[in-house]
């Protein structure tokens, strides 16, 4: 367990002491390339953790198109907090966009180590603040960046992402039309 623990302990911001009741918890299990976590108008049952793979998380907008709201790369959580949390149907989906390999805690062992000791809600609140503190950041970049420096910010925090994610993925996540991104990366470029 201490070789697991020295792996995925500071990354789950578990400590010792406590590790090896969390990680029994956990699940193992696979997605292949386009397999959904969650579907909207599913609840979601699981907090997702990534071994290997890529996650994007989009919504269906009004006229039909996909709206790419974040994307989730080894070692990150990934989850509908709200479907969780209030224990409603998703309005988002979750999809591999490549064969992932992911450790899953079901709502269910998470609501009872919350009522467990203080120590798990602590873990509850950190976890929400981080949630919270990256959905601001998102509608912040929105509301007050251009496209280009909503690319540059991107490509600066996040470099990994271009390599991995397809190019209309990425334009959604901005807020543009792929031919807007391409025009962004020329003049970028240039």
């Amino acid at each position: 367990m201490t070789k697991i623990y020295e792996k995925y302990g500071e990354l789950f911001q578990v400590d010792e002491a406590h590790f090896e009741e969390f990680y029994a918890l956990l699940n193992d299990t696979q997605l292949l390339k386009s397999d959904f976590f969650l579907k909207q108008g599913d609840k979601c049952r699981y907090l997702g953790f990534i071994k290997k793979g890529t996650i994007r998380c989009f919504y269906i907008n009004d006229q039909g198109r996909e709206i790419n709201f974040g994307f989730y790369f080894e070692n990150e959580f990934f989850t509908d907090y709200e479907s969780i949390l209030c224990d409603t149907v998703s309005n988002m989906n979750i999809q591999a966009l490549e064969n992932c390999e992911i450790l899953l805690l079901s709502k269910e062992h998470l609501q009872a180590l919350y009522q467990k000791e203080a120590y798990w809600q602590k873990f509850g609140r950190v976890m929400s603040e981080k949630i919270y503190l990256d959905a601001k950041k998102r509608i912040d970049d929105l509301l007050c960046l251009s496209p280009e420096n909503r690319y540059l910010n991107l490509l600066k925090k996040q470099p990994l992402l271009f390599q991995k994610i397809a190019q209309k993925h990425i334009a959604s996540y901005l807020g543009v039309t792929e031919q807007s991104l391409s025009r962004i990366r020329s003049r970028i470029v240039n």
